[in-house]
């Protein structure tokens, strides 16, 4: 907990120094994403639920003269998922920060390869609404905080007097907590009768969590390029005696600008 507590607070005071640091470029990334999700929660079902998840992405990069570089994300998802026999389906939607600070390796400094490797915080809020469960409960809220690893390479392959940027990213969550109702314990009792039943809980790797994406950029303009490529995003949890999964794989395109 303690160890926990102080990676946070580092975190969390380079993102405030931030506000005020000198960048010497920056790059921004807009982009949708869709494609397939599998999601299961036992409070709300024991089925698994299949079916299709959209997304809006936000990030910034902030290359500094410092060589710890710092990364913002913002996501926005919505999905719309069934049961295998197609008689039930749950609505979802989730809201996703993620803040980063990586150092660049100097070993790659000169070339046409970048890495960074460094840390990473993740705010998680989101909702799961069953359309079956009109009377037993029928929706699921989601709160999470973690810390973890996060690594980024980017190959810059030259075609003609084209630069066409590969990148490749990764984030694991290592440790954090999370909201999470006990198993048949309903909002009812949580929220108006005051029946906490370790409603807190914390998370770790021992039930991994991943994220990554693939993604090549072709030059469309003088600092503009197009993006397209793979986002998939793979979060579990055991709280409280209850399973929950999601599972998605997208498609994704955007625009990146870098000033």
């Amino acid at each position: 907990m303690r160890t926990f507590l102080i990676i946070l607070v580092i975190l969390f005071a380079s993102y405030a120094r931030a506000q005020e640091a000198n960048d010497v470029f920056i790059e921004r990334t807009t982009a949708f994403a869709t494609g397939k999700t599998q999601r299961l929660d036992t409070y709300l079902s024991q089925e698994e639920y299949r079916g299709t998840d959209y997304r809006f992405i936000s990030n910034v990069l902030r290359i500094r003269p410092n060589k710890w570089d710092l990364q913002f994300t913002h996501e926005g998802s919505l999905d719309y998922t069934h049961n295998r026999v197609d008689n039930a389906h749950t609505l979802a939607g989730h809201y996703d920060f993620a803040f980063a600070i990586m150092k660049r390796l100097d070993k790659f400094e000169n070339g046409p390869f970048t890495l960074r490797a460094g840390f990473m915080s993740d705010l998680y809020a989101g909702f799961a609404y069953n359309m079956r469960n009109s009377a037993n409960n029928p929706a699921q809220g989601y709160a999470s905080l973690s810390i973890g690893g996060t690594a980024m390479g980017t190959y810059r392959l030259k075609i003609g007097d084209k630069t066409i940027p590969i990148t490749y990213e990764v984030r694991v969550p290592m440790v954090g907590i999370m909201f999470s109702p006990a198993y048949g314990q309903s909002y009812y009792e949580l929220f108006n009768n005051g029946n906490y039943d370790n409603n807190i809980v914390f998370t770790s790797i021992a039930i991994p969590q991943l994220r990554h994406q693939l993604s090549v950029e072709y030059p469309i303009g003088k600092n503009t390029n197009i993006r397209i490529g793979y986002l998939g995003d793979y979060r579990q949890s055991k709280p409280n005696n209850l399973k929950q999964h999601t599972y998605t794989n997208s498609f994704l395109i955007g625009f990146t600008l870098r000033k």
